[in-house]
């Protein structure tokens, strides 16, 4: 894992030790099944296991990634990832060099914004939306260790309009990260939600140069509520999809959106055909 270091000794100290443990391991299980892949899984059927677990827990730790940024354990992973498979290609992103006010919707801890930010010098505004709460506190932590003044960060979901929603983990979902929940509206729900078009007109929001949205499903609810936004600041749209293609397909034509390019690709998680598409005003 070149590039990549802990913020103290102690930390870059852990994070060799519990990889000097699991790359035998999966170089073994990759010799007898043939494939990186298989090997992952069979690794994964003991969790406790985990690099990021044993024999040291990196729970706590902080790390800087290969983009420069400091994450928790939980970015170090993502980071791995995002190598893997990158959600949003690097040609996509241009449109960040020009960029001055943006917004990410499922902002998680970070990560995301704190990446690609750095290909916005002009950046000077990001609205940062995280409901659940342990991520927002990791959130407000990974901001404050990179130094990062541009955000706003806001403890609220989004949706088609101010209301309030119930967060429920799904059955995949690991201690490291919260990425997988559903999202139900309900009047006793704990998380406060607004709409886009509703938080512009309350701060008067001027110009929205892009929106990042990732928010497990909840995307046709999200978009359904920035029908004005979308109307009147024509913000580019990177976008996590799961199996929602059609609806948001015909939310974007009806304000007057095409999509660039999208990546689809079959999922064998709770959504059978995830992807992520790039969209722009006609």
């Amino acid at each position: 894992m070149p590039y990549v270091r802990g913020k103290r000794w102690i930390d870059t100290l852990a994070l060799g030790i519990n990889l000097a443990f699991w790359l035998p391991r999966r170089w073994w299980w990759q010799w007898r099944l043939g494939s990186r892949t298989a090997a992952w899984k069979k690794l994964m059927e003991r969790p406790h296991y985990h690099w990021s677990r044993w024999p040291v827990s990196l729970k706590g730790r902080w790390f800087r990634l290969p983009t420069g940024i400091y994450a928790d354990e939980a970015g170090l992973i993502w980071s791995i990832a995002q190598k893997q498979g990158d959600r949003f290609p690097s040609h996509w992103l241009k449109k960040l060099s020009t960029s001055e006010v943006g917004m990410d919707i499922g902002a998680h801890r970070g990560y995301w914004t704190l990446t690609y930010a750095r290909n916005a010098p002009t950046l000077q505004q990001v609205f940062l939306f995280e409901p659940h709460p342990e991520n927002y506190a990791y959130l407000l932590q990974n901001l404050a260790r990179n130094h990062f003044s541009q955000a706003i960060p806001l403890p609220y979901a989004v949706w088609n309009k101010p209301t309030r929603l119930e967060l429920r983990a799904q059955p995949a979902q690991t201690e490291h990260a919260s990425f997988g929940f559903t999202v139900t509206e309900k009047s006793t729900g704990s998380i406060p939600a607004t709409s886009a078009d509703a938080f512009v007109k309350a701060l008067a929001v001027k110009r929205l140069d892009w929106i990042k949205i990732d928010a497990e499903g909840a995307e046709v609810a999200i978009v359904e509520g920035a029908q004005e936004t979308l109307q009147t600041l024509r913000p580019t749209l990177w976008m996590e999809i799961h199996d929602t293609w059609e609806e948001i397909e015909k939310k974007l034509h009806a304000v007057g959106y095409v999509i660039r390019e999208a990546i689809r690709h079959r999922s064998e998680g709770p959504y059978k055909e995830t992807g992520y598409l790039w969209a722009e005003p006609a």
